[in-house]
């Protein structure tokens, strides 16, 4: 390729990047990188511009090139397709520039859109925050938002502590096997989560809407939990004592390692993700064992369970902070919303049809969030108090 070509691209690529491109600039700048010969050019740029952002990090969050080929492709006609990328500071100026082509690029192609704003009545959304309610033996409860840090209670050997970290502690004495053992149930709300070390040090993470109950000390042959909504284990190693999840009639059983449940009642399926070790699903009448990175999707209505493989970082990282979303429909989006957000969702017509692909903050307030969504994916969307009104945007005739 000559050189003066490679050059150019950059130079357009810095002016975009800079918000100093002209609109004769902007249409060369796609003229090129609709050539495939090109394409090894937008590649370099933001791994440079990644290197030279952030040397340490690495924007493994999206897969570039497809989102490259949603972006510059202009054959046939595909599926629609929303591009959602978050800009700050989980993920730099590559997907930056990914984030303000693609839409520069949807302006460009699709003048007919008439755009609109999210409209907000009054107030905004805040996202989720630490929030959770433990229910001990006696069915009384504490409210652990509203707690200070330290020591709350004890329950038999162990003792209950909030650390200033936001994490439930279980702290055992050395127990003996005439130890009075109680169950109890900690829960989140829409809009909460919250981190639990169990009395065996197994980290457990719950997302919004979830609950796990357990026993105050693990005396028998087997460690023994049950979960609802969406949980993240990272178990303590005991080869002589399993670990054993229960959900619905699913049952996960390992002896130390780190994995995803996501058994929420309202989605269509249920999932079961491996990040390290070894589990054994078991449902119903058979068992499944599962490697690193596989992951058990099945309807827990009936008895069909698909293995696929994942990128497990995605799976996990709404413990990290984000939404990551991959060929995600409109109903999976606004499902996690109001979870998070604490709000009903009502579709305004005909569903959208477009599916998202992605990284967002959970950080933002939702009015931000909405903006993204709706820039890529052409969705109209109001708030009126708790409620997000979602409504296709319509093209001029």
């Amino acid at each position: 390729m000559p050189e003066n070509i490679n050059q150019r691209i950059n130079e357009l690529l810095t002016q975009y990047v800079n918000k100093s491109i002209s609109e004769a600039d902007f249409k060369e700048l796609f003229e090129y990188l609709s050539q495939t010969e090109n394409r090894h050019i937008f590649d370099d740029f933001m791994k440079k511009s990644e290197k030279e952002t952030l040397p340490d990090i690495t924007a493994n969050h999206v897969d570039w090139d497809h989102m490259y080929q949603q972006i510059v492709e202009n054959g046939q006609e595909k599926p629609k397709f929303g591009l959602i990328i978050n800009i700050g500071k989980k993920l730099t100026i590559a997907a930056s520039l990914v984030m303000m082509i693609y839409l520069g690029y949807q302006r460009y192609r699709q003048p007919e859109i008439t755009p609109h704003l999210v409209s907000v009545q009054k107030k905004d959304l805040a996202p989720g925050k630490n929030k959770a309610t433990l229910k001990l033996a006696d069915g009384s409860e504490i409210i652990l938002d509203d707690m200070q840090n330290g020591i709350l209670t004890k329950q038999g050997a162990a003792n209950i502590s909030k650390s200033d970290q936001g994490t439930l502690a279980y702290t055992t004495e050395q127990t003996s096997a005439s130890e009075k053992i109680y169950i109890n149930t900690l829960s989140t709300p829409r809009g909460g989560h919250f981190k639990l070390m169990l009395p065996d040090q197994t980290m457990v993470w719950l997302n919004a809407e979830s609950s796990i109950t357990f026993p105050t000390a693990f005396n028998g042959s087997e460690r023994r939990v049950k979960v609802t909504g969406e949980t993240y284990f990272e178990v303590s190693k005991n080869r002589s004592k399993p670990f054993i999840v229960e959900s619905g009639a699913a049952k996960v059983e390992v002896l130390g390692t780190h994995f995803n449940v996501n058994v929420y009642p309202n989605e269509e399926n249920s999932a079961v993700t491996l990040l390290e070790g070894s589990v054994k699903l078991s449902r119903q009448t058979h068992s499944i064992t599962l490697l690193p990175g596989q992951q058990a999707v099945f309807n827990p209505k009936n008895e069909h369970t698909n293995i696929i493989y994942v990128d497990i970082d995605n799976v996990v990282d709404w413990k990290n902070g984000l939404f990551i979303f991959e060929n995600a429909s409109v109903p999976e989006v606004m499902r996690q919303i109001e979870r998070w957000y604490d709000v009903d969702v009502k579709y305004i017509g005909q569903i959208p049809g477009i599916k998202f692909n992605g990284a967002l903050s959970r950080s933002n307030n939702v009015s931000k969030l909405l903006k993204l969504l709706r820039a890529a994916g052409n969705i109209e969307f109001n708030i009126h108090n708790q409620t997000i009104e979602v409504k296709q945007i319509s093209k001029k005739p």
